[in-house]
């Protein structure tokens, strides 16, 4: 699927996380399948290579800690490395007091500009950065998956632990603070 995030599954993914659950040794599996896309997720966030691998190795040595505690709940295994990696992610920004750095392509600017109905011009793209940065990160986050990381409802519904219908209405929710941001701004 364009824009996939979680990929695909590994081939007997159940079998191997309850192999790895009765024996961490098999883990592997699970780490050399997803290791490659939870970092490029972490490395988008806070691009830096050597931060991104020291994260995505707390992600991983996370998961295999608490894998006894994983319950197939009808999501791909990969949404709960992408949850842990978000939440990771955040813990590194809270640490360091910096501030959430996202490299974002002009391209995904003007869709999400296309999406709030605010024309494509270059100073009103700089308003709209402007103003996702002075988001509560919840609320960014949630515009950062759908609009740059390009993922569906159901993925950002999987990695949020929510329904796609809620990551739907939360994401509305988010777009119409974006929207009365750049309104006041743009005044």
């Amino acid at each position: 699927m364009k824009g996939s995030k979680s990929g695909k599954r590994l081939p007997n993914e159940s079998t191997i996380i309850e192999q790895a659950k009765a024996n961490p040794a098999r883990f592997a599996p699970l780490y050399d399948h997803y290791y490659k896309q939870i970092f490029i997720f972490i490395f988008k966030k806070v691009r830096d290579e050597f931060t991104s691998e020291d994260i995505a190795s707390r992600v991983f040595l996370k998961a295999l800690i608490n894998i006894k505690k994983y319950q197939d709940r009808g999501f791909p295994f990969s949404s709960w490395l992408y949850r842990i990696a978000s939440n990771e992610v955040n813990m590194h920004y809270r640490r360091s007091n910096r501030v959430v750095e996202v490299e974002i392509m002009e391209s995904d600017v003007i869709t999400l500009m296309k999406e709030m109905k605010e024309g494509e011009e270059v100073d009103r793209q700089k308003v709209v950065m402007n103003c996702l940065g002075q988001l509560p990160l919840e609320v960014s986050h949630l515009i950062e998956l759908r609009y740059f990381d390009q993922m569906s409802f159901k993925e950002m519904g999987d990695i949020l632990g929510i329904s796609h219908g809620n990551a739907k209405i939360r994401l509305y929710r988010a777009l119409d603070k974006l929207k009365k941001k750049v309104r006041e701004q743009g005044k």
